[in-house]
């Protein structure tokens, strides 16, 4: 009795309960996952809405700010032309504006505006206005958003627009400083362009966020009638046309294990396989009652044919045994090698190029002191700056090759109009050519149209170029930038030429590989990491591009890039480009 409950303990579960298992376990799965994925979007969706409403709101305010600043001659000037102040200001017109429209919507959205050192105490900004205010002054923002609790367990949009100073904010917080203005307040002594203040907006998100929920849980029950139903129906076409025969099957082939090969097999009813299935277990009883006289021949063939299938099997499981632990070792050297270049990357940001740019900032505050210094002092700072701009663009250099190779670099997708490229790259090699007495030139074919690339990697490929070209030409010669189009490649083709050194027939092979210069000399002239070329060679076929030399020893080189890009629907440029 212990010995059948044994058996039916370990049974096998019916085909029916598996694949309802399976299929609850795989539409949980994708339930859960298209529920979070469609949530996620709309949240998305409901930043991007709620910052398209606050800046519209920010604009309208920012219109009456600027009609009321517009119209004050029109205010404050009578008829007769004598100057009677109405006191009433832009600043002053924008607030009651701001107060009007939170009062309107029952202080659910909140519109006001801020400053640092406010002249009125209820312009005090909050934390998260401070915030954008610190934004605005270090990274340049002209607006600060995000999601904030309200401290009642409930989210709140933030939205902080900049305010600038224009010419007719002088009036009133121009220079001189602490000269009272029209409305009695102290002057500032600020500029044009300063930051004024700021227009905050807090936007409450309870609609918005009930929108979302409910628009998830109709999706996610939809879908569980929609799996419901479609389980069901699949269910039930099972059990009728493949676990029904396949019983039937199951109770012939009980009856054949027990002596009976003449008990009757039914037909697989109308699924192909089923029914083959069934003509097989037919043939089969056919056989074994053929072969049943030489029975015990046939099982120890069998079991012969069995044991070397079991060796075989434990020698591929050793095998794979074997690989596995080959795999693991290798898994764990690559992850050593791979934590080691994020120390290095770690190292090189933080020890290193933070304090080199520490260094050139103190020595820039040490140049701007106008206090009189020494010759030998000057001298001396200027090869500390000097020595620290080369350092700091080999760590770059490095930061940026490690990016290539590790497969992180980002490629985008920018608009690049050539004329503004050329301007852009050639604008900080001109002073570093000047000071070496090196001319430049830089070519556009107007047969360059508008395209799209990546302007950032573009422009460190010719930026590396062009401070090679000049690193490596003597005083009197000349650095050239030509920009042009192949239009059956659709390739942008970028050449920089030079009348400096060269480079020796025998070194153009691997002048591209890193930590490989022209001049390879024990004094070595020309300082450099060496991973320039290489950085511009790895950078141009992330781009899907290439680089090309030529170069004659003594009397100069040309790289040439060619670099995939997509050309915008725009008439070319109408004329040369020379921006010499």
């Amino acid at each position: 009795m212990g010995e059948r409950l044994e058996k039916s303990a370990r049974r096998p579960r019916p085909l029916a309960v598996q694949y309802i298992a399976l299929m609850t376990l795989i539409g949980a799965v994708l339930i859960a996952l298209y529920g979070w994925c469609s949530y996620q979007e709309q949240a998305q969706s409901m930043e991007r809405q709620m910052l398209a409403e606050a800046r519209v709101l920010e604009k309208s305010v920012r219109a009456t700010w600027d009609f009321i600043d517009h119209e004050q001659p029109n205010i404050n000037y009578d008829r007769d032309g004598t100057y009677n102040f109405k006191g009433l200001y832009c600043s002053l017109v924008g607030k009651s504006v701001g107060k009007l429209f939170t009062m309107s919507t029952d202080y659910q959205y909140l519109l006001r505006y801020t400053r640092l050192n406010p002249r009125n105490v209820m312009d005090e900004p909050d934390d998260f206005e401070r915030a954008a205010f610190a934004a605005f002054e270090n990274e340049g923002a002209t607006e600060y958003t995000g999601f904030v609790d309200n401290g009642e367990g409930k989210r709140e949009f933030r939205y902080v627009g900049a305010i600038y100073l224009t010419d007719t904010c002088m009036e009133c917080h121009g220079g001189p400083a602490g000269e009272l203005d029209v409305t009695g307040f102290e002057k500032e002594g600020m500029s044009v362009g300063d930051i004024g203040g700021a227009v905050s907006i807090t936007m409450p998100t309870d609609l918005y966020q009930s929108a979302i929920d409910r628009s998830t849980i109709l999706m996610i029950g939809f879908f569980l009638l929609f799996l419901t139903a479609t389980f069901g129906g699949s269910l039930l076409f099972f059990r009728r046309k493949v676990t029904g025969p396949l019983t039937n099957l199951e109770e012939a082939v009980g009856e054949m294990g027990r002596g009976n090969l003449k008990a009757p097999v039914a037909d697989g009813g109308s699924v192909s396989e089923i029914s083959a299935l069934a003509q097989g277990v037919k043939s089969m009883a056919g056989e074994l009652g053929e072969l049943y006289a030489t029975l015990e021949e046939k099982v120890d063939t069998r079991t012969r044919m069995y044991r070397e299938a079991n060796e075989m099997l434990e020698e591929q499981r050793g095998a794979l045994a074997r690989a596995n632990a080959l795999l693991e070792r290798a898994n764990e050297k690559l992850a050593e090698e791979n934590e080691y270049r994020t120390n290095i990357v770690a190292i090189l940001s933080h020890e290193l190029r933070t304090p080199l740019t520490s260094i050139l900032a103190f020595v820039d505050l040490w140049e701007a002191s106008g206090e009189q210094h020494s010759r030998e002092s000057r001298e001396c700072f200027e090869k500390i700056k000097r020595q620290s701009h080369v350092l700091l663009e080999m760590v770059n250099n490095v930061l940026d090759m490690v990016r290539v190779e590790s497969g992180t670099l980002e490629i985008a997708d920018d608009v690049i109009d050539a004329v503004d490229f050329a301007a852009t790259v050639m604008a900080p090699i001109e002073p570093l050519a000047a000071q070496r007495g090196v001319g430049t030139a830089c070519e556009v074919s107007p047969a360059v149209p508008l395209v799209r690339s990546d302007w950032a990697q573009l422009e460190k490929i010719v930026g590396n170029l062009l401070s090679n070209a000049v690193k490596f030409t003597d005083a009197g010669g000349r650095v050239r930038l030509a920009i042009d189009f192949d239009e059956v490649a659709s390739m942008l083709v970028l050449s920089v030429s030079d009348d400096g050194i060269g480079i020796a027939p025998d070194r153009l092979e691997g002048i591209f590989d890193r930590f490989v210069q022209a001049d390879a000399s024990i004094s070595r002239k020309y300082r450099g990491s060496g991973l320039g070329l290489s950085l511009v060679k790895k950078t141009a076929e992330a781009l899907g591009g290439s680089v090309a030399v030529e170069s004659v020893l003594g009397q100069g080189s040309v790289f040439t890039v060619r670099v995939p890009v997509t050309v915008i629907d725009e008439e070319g440029l109408d004329e040369d480009f020379d921006c010499r």
